[in-house]
């Protein structure tokens, strides 16, 4: 999401929550049409995985590879790559 942002030379803050980024790109004309649930649930992933006895489950951390591989080959196909 960031390096569509970049190539739209849009502004972002630094930042991990995918649906403030899903919100920007949608004000930068980039709709990639993903449900703000599967945005919410990677964003958690990131800051729950960061701290001690907070541990994802095999089926969690398969959820969080499928959702960020749909993320990237959307953000591919719109940058061409």
């Amino acid at each position: 999401m960031k390096a569509l942002l970049i190539a739209k030379g849009a502004e972002f803050p630094k930042t991990h929550d995918l649906l403030m980024l899903n919100n920007l790109c949608s004000a930068a004309g980039i709709f990639l049409e993903i449900d703000p649930k599967h945005l919410n649930t990677l964003t958690d992933y990131a800051v729950r995985t960061r701290y001690p006895g907070h541990n994802p489950t095999m089926d969690d951390a398969k959820e969080a590879m499928e959702l960020a591989k749909l993320i990237r080959n959307l953000a591919r196909k719109l940058l061409g790559i």
